[in-house]
């Protein structure tokens, strides 16, 4: 008989459920997963991407040695020379150019906190080139820091508590999928969904309500909102008075504006801002769920706090099953002294938005090597065509990868590297408070190895060796250090591989007091969004999550067809394109081969496409994207992407 065996382990994929996950592997080979029973939030249920994950792992299309890019041609290598190689060129590089000469792009491929090692490596070199900012969560960050002092937000299950919900910019059919039975059980008991959101998704198809603002525009909305709000009175005085500043600023922010103009900016109706209005303002308690669709332009921070007003005006904050929820930092309880800051020397920093331009104006010292974890810069960044041109004047690329990614095509080395159902870590969610075990469920595959392996082996080649010591337990002692005190170690993981961290409260800032300056809410005063699309470009291009894969975690068969452009009809046969014709997305900076889907619950003058797909396979959306950066939070602004459709052949532009 063949033996079977049942692993608990946690997802580290980039997603706010974090779920426990049932590994079932027999005679040593990987053959289901399952979500984890007892686990509260996952309750036995995973989505299809995680389902799909075994077929990630037995790819045959998966990277299993070293690879090396000789005179275009990519050969193989043994381990050790791979890492002589480039260990080799990091002395080189740092004795001619010095450790800044070095970059270093960390995504958010995998949220195991062993993965902050890397940080660890590149400060005990002397401190590099660091890539900073947010392709996803920047903005919402920084906006709801300036109010509240820091980003928190409600334990899920405090939403049981809650008549009113509004899911702000937010498909969690697709990208929460966990929040979906929270919601039911509510809306069972008698509270109202309500749904803000420009497109239809299979949220909307249980929502009571939805309204379909104009992308980006939701900021009118909320203003809109407020201001039937403060006219009828249905205000918190003493929030305000008491916990709260800057309201006389925010009350003329609201006051210039009259309800007509912002319903046109908006594209709600007078009526449906007034319904909307009421029934948030007088159902208690309400909460709002923020997504992150709604930073993704350069007004993103201040979208987030004039939603953030409304709960602070209506009194929503700091109450059971209220607040303006938007998610908390995965890692902010685990020991961040292990990144050994203190080793680092030097630091520059260049944000992730404008990647491209960012590099290519260095010049004191110029990058001339480049370390790329966890990420794909050259599918995910905004005007790829510009980074592309920036990586082909680095002297020496090396990516940790699983496949030949867009961005692994162009490196000099390529080192393969574990899934988190081959190694060993921790993990914390930014929407739950459950952290995770990261069991093995089976032997690495082929020759791949964990990130912190590979950097400890540079580490010894460079004579850091001993400040990267030690196994992943003994990482993952130091990491939970500070959760001990509630009882979370390593041996009580082990015993029950998920735990909630007592500390973090279920209802967020119940006591009123903000980490803010002063102590108190803060209101924003000022605003301004502009119209980002012109005569040429009329249209707005919305790249969402696909609900097969996570960012670029696809994989080459998944490109065997045209990607979908879902569009209004009206919309499409404006440009003379029948449903289900080829067409061409169009934007000032690329252009991409579509096929037109009709769909009548996008608004009109939106063009809904799946984000993810590869550059090489001419099917990357982030082709049309411009590198535009968010004011506050250094996000990038996918969404603000002006567009248009153009019938017939595709455009020989790449």
């Amino acid at each position: 008989m063949p033996e079977r065996q049942t692993i608990l382990t946690t997802c580290t994929r980039d997603c706010p459920d974090a779920c426990g996950i049932v590994a079932h592997v027999t005679s040593g080979k990987l053959v289901g997963l399952t979500g984890a029973k007892e686990h509260e939030i996952t309750r036995s249920f995973l989505c299809r991407k995680a389902i799909n994950f075994i077929r990630r792992v037995y790819s045959p299309e998966r990277v299993l040695k070293p690879r090396r890019k000789v005179n275009g041609v990519w050969q193989d290598l043994e381990w050790d020379e791979a890492l002589t190689l480039i260990a080799e060129e990091t002395k080189k590089n740092i004795e001619r150019y010095g450790s800044l000469s070095i970059l270093h792009y960390q995504g958010a491929g995998s949220l195991g906190a062993l993965k902050m090692l890397q940080k660890r490596f590149f400060n005990l070199l002397g401190g590099v080139t660091e890539a900073v900012g947010s392709l996803c969560g920047g903005a919402g960050i920084a906006g709801q820091t300036q109010d509240f002092g820091y980003r928190t937000c409600h334990d899920p299950l405090d939403l049981l508590n809650s008549r009113l919900i509004i899911i702000w910019g937010r498909n969690p059919s697709e990208t929460n999928m966990h929040l979906i039975p929270i919601l039911k059980s509510a809306q069972a008991n008698g509270t109202k969904i309500i749904l803000i959101d420009p497109v239809n998704t299979d949220t909307s198809s249980f929502c009571n309500i939805h309204i379909k603002p104009n992308p980006g525009m939701d900021g009118y909305l909320a203003l809109g909102l407020a201001k039937v709000i403060l006219e009828v009175g249905n205000v918190d005085m003493d929030f305000i008075n008491n916990c709260a500043e800057d309201f006389d600023g925010y009350l003329a922010l609201v006051n210039s504006f009259d309800l007509k103009s912002l319903s046109a900016l908006s594209g709600v109706s007078v009526e449906n801002i007034q319904q909307l209005a009421d029934l948030y303002s007088k159902t208690k308690p309400a909460a709002i769920i923020c997504g992150w669709g709604l930073q993704r332009y350069e007004w993103g921070a201040e979208t987030f706090r004039l939603i953030d007003a409304l709960g602070a005006i209506t009194g929503n904050i700091g109450v059971s099953g209220g607040g303006v929820n938007h998610g908390r930092d995965e890692s902010g309880y685990f020991n961040e002294s292990v990144k050994g800051k203190e080793f680092a020397k030097h630091k520059r920093e260049i944000p992730k938005p404008l990647l491209g331009e960012a590099i290519k104006m260095l010049d004191d010292p110029p990058i001339k090597m480049a370390f790329i974890n966890g990420a794909n810069p050259l599918n995910q960044s905004p005007d790829i065509k510009s980074v592309i041109e920036a990586f082909e004047k680095i002297d020496f690329v090396v990516v940790f990868e699983q496949f030949m990614t867009d961005t692994a095509e162009r490196a000099d080395v390529v080192l393969p590297v574990t899934t988190f159902l081959e190694e060993t870590n921790i993990v914390g969610s930014y929407w739950h408070s459950f952290v995770g075990l990261v069991n093995p469920a089976i032997e690495p595959v082929g020759e791949v190895r964990t990130d912190l392996e590979i950097y400890q082996g540079l580490a010894e080649l460079l004579g850091i060796g001993h400040e990267m010591a030690g196994t992943a337990e003994d990482w993952i002692r130091k990491i939970i250090r500070p959760l001990n005190r509630s009882g979370i170690t390593l041996e009580a993981l082990k015993k029950k591989p998920h735990i909630r961290i007592a500390e973090i409260p279920a209802v967020a800032f119940k006591d009123r007091v903000f980490k803010t300056p002063s102590g108190k809410f803060k209101f924003i005063t000022e605003f301004s969004a502009p119209r980002f699309t012109t005569d040429d470009y009329p249209l707005v291009l919305l790249s969402t999550h696909s609900r097969l894969w996570l960012h670029s975690q696809l994989m080459p068969e998944d490109h065997a067809h045209t990607p979908v452009a879902r569009v209004s009809p009206i919309t499409a046969k404006q440009f003379g394109i029948g449903d289900g014709e080829d067409a061409n997305i169009v934007s000032p900076v690329g252009s991409v081969k579509v096929v037109v889907k009709y769909d009548e619950g996008i608004k009109e003058n939106v063009i809904r496409t799946e984000q993810g797909r590869w550059y090489k396979y001419n099917q990357s959306m982030n082709h049309l994207v411009p590198a535009i950066m968010s004011r506050k939070g250094q996000n990038a602004c996918y969404y603000q992407t002006a567009v248009r459709l153009e019938k017939g052949q595709p455009s020989k532009e790449r």
